[in-house]
C-alpha cells in the first residue's frame, strides 16, 4: 500500500510539473485573453469595470492541481472522470469570476492597504480551496478509504470494537 501511495505521489508531481510548465508558457496568457472575453457579461452584472489582473491572475492557476488530482485518482471510471473534470473546470471559472468581483470592489474600498489584505484573505483560502473540495466530492470514495486506513493507523482501537 505504501509502495501504491508513493506511485501515486509521484505521479502526481510529475503530471503537476509538466502543467505548471505548460501553464507558464502558454496556459496563463490564453486563459486570461479567455476570461476577459467570457467572464465579461458576469463581471457587469457584478459591478466589476476592471478585472485587477496583477491581484487575481496568480490564483487562476488553481486549475493545475485540480486536473492533476483528477487524474491520478485511482478507482475513477472515465465517465465520472471526465463529467468531474468538466464540472469542476466550470466550477472554477465560476469562482474565478467571484473572486475577481470581490477582489475588485475590496480594491475600490481599501486600495492596496493592509485593510484590504485583511478583507481579501477569506476570499482567498475560500477560492484556493475550492479545486481540492470539488475533486474529495468527485473521487469521495478514494478519499474515504484513504481516509479510513490513515485514521486505522492513528486511532487506538475502542472498546466495542476490541
Amino acid at each position: 500500500m505504501r509502495r501504491r501511495l508513493s506511485l501515486l505521489l509521484l505521479e502526481f508531481v510529475a503530471i503537476t510539473a509538466s502543467l505548471v510548465v505548460l501553464w507558464k508558457l502558454w496556459g496563463h496568457d490564453a486563459y486570461l485573453d479567455f476570461f476577459r472575453s467570457a467572464a465579461r457579461p458576469f463581471l457587469d452584472l457584478l459591478g466589476v469595470k476592471r478585472i485587477p489582473v496583477m491581484l487575481v491572475g496568480s490564483r487562476f492557476v488553481n486549475f493545475v492541481p485540480f486536473f492533476a488530482l483528477m487524474m491520478v485518482t485511482p478507482g475513477l471510471s472515465a465517465r465520472r472522470r471526465g463529467i468531474g473534470i468538466l464540472v469542476g473546470l466550470v466550477l472554477i471559472f465560476a469562482c474565478h469570476i467571484a473572486f475577481t468581483a470581490v477582489a475588485y470592489h475590496v480594491m475600490d474600498s481599501y486600495g492596496t492597504s493592509a485593510k484590504a489584505f485583511s478583507a481579501l484573505f477569506p476570499a482567498l483560502l475560500i477560492f484556493d480551496s475550492v479545486p481540492f473540495v470539488i475533486w474529495a466530492v468527485v473521487a469521495h470514495e478514494f478519499v474515504r478509504d484513504v481516509g479510513s486506513r490513515a485514521w486505522r493507523k492513528i486511532a487506538p482501537p475502542s472498546e466495542e470494537t476490541g
